[in-house]
C-alpha cells in the first residue's frame, strides 16, 4: 500500500497515484483527507471511479475540506475487518475510530481538522461543522488506541508535538491539541503515523513514532519494507 497526500478532488492527482500504484502492484491507497470526492454534486473523480477498469482500492480518513454529512449517509460495507462507507466503486471512507487490518498492519483512522479559510466558505455548501472531531470521538479514538494497539495511525492533521509549520497557532486549534493529548496520554505508541493537511512531503521522529506528512496533489509515501519511503528529506 501507499499513503497519498491531499487530493482536493483534482482528477489528475488521482490518476497519477493510480498509475503509480499499478506500476508497483500496490493494491491499496490510503489517503489522508481533503479527498474532495463528492464535495460537490457534480464530481468528475466519482465518475472516474465508476468507470475505471481495475486499479487499487482507495480508503480515505477525510479532512476539513470534505462533505462529512453526505459521506455518512453512503452505504456501509465491510472491508479489511472493519466497516467503511462506499463513496464510489473501489473508493471508501473510514470514519473516525475505524480500525482496518491489512496483512500484518492494524490501521486506525481519525480524520478531520479546522479550516483556516472557513470565513470564505458557505455552511452546508463548501464547509461543514463536522470537520472538527467531537469530544466523544476523541475519547473513542483514545480507547481504540489503547485497546487495539495499531502499528499505523492515519489522520488528517497531526499532534502539536510534530513540528509542521504550514498552519500557525496549532496549539490553539482543537484537532491538533486533541491528537496531541491522545498521543501523549496513550501507553501505546504506533510505529508510524501518516497525515496530510499541511501540504508538505516530509517526515519526523517523535519518541518511538515516525510521523509522515504525505504531500499534495499526487505526492505520496509508503511504509518501510516496500522499497523505502518516498519523502522529500530524511527522517530527523
Amino acid at each position: 500500500m501507499i499513503f497519498a497526500g491531499d487530493t482536493h478532488g483534482i482528477l489528475s492527482a488521482f490518476q497519477r497515484i493510480d498509475e503509480r500504484a499499478r506500476e508497483g502492484e500496490e493494491p491499496v491507497v490510503i489517503q489522508v483527507g481533503d479527498f474532495g470526492v463528492l464535495f460537490a454534486p457534480e464530481c468528475e473523480v466519482a465518475d472516474y471511479f465508476r468507470t475505471r477498469e481495475g486499479g487499487p482500492i482507495w480508503i480515505t480518513c477525510g479532512g476539513n475540506h470534505d462533505n462529512w454529512p453526505l459521506w455518512r449517509t453512503m452505504p456501509e460495507v465491510e472491508l479489511f475487518g472493519g466497516k467503511v462507507r462506499e463513496l464510489a466503486p473501489g473508493c471508501y471512507f473510514a470514519d473516525r475510530g475505524t480500525l482496518l487490518t491489512l496483512g500484518q498492519n492494524k490501521i486506525l483512522f481519525f480524520g478531520g481538522a479546522e479550516s483556516t479559510d472557513k470565513h470564505m466558505r458557505v455552511p452546508g455548501v463548501s464547509w461543514w461543522e463536522e470537520e472538527s472531531p467531537s469530544y466523544s470521538e476523541f475519547t473513542h479514538f483514545f480507547e481504540a488506541m489503547e485497546e487495539h494497539k495499531p502499528n499505523i495511525v492515519v489522520t488528517h492533521d497531526a499532534p502539536v508535538c510534530v513540528p509542521v509549520l504550514r498552519h500557525g497557532n496549532r496549539e490553539e486549534q482543537p484537532t491538533p491539541r486533541g491528537l496531541d493529548n491522545v498521543f501523549s496520554l496513550s501507553a501505546h505508541k504506533p510505529a508510524r503515523w501518516y497525515f496530510g493537511h499541511h501540504h508538505h512531503l516530509d517526515s519526523w521522529t517523535v519518541g518511538e513514532t515516525e510521523f509522515h506528512c504525505c504531500g499534495l496533489n499526487g505526492e505520496w509515501c509508503r511504509p518501510p519494507g516496500l522499497g523505502g519511503l518516498h519523502v522529500a528529506r530524511p527522517i530527523r
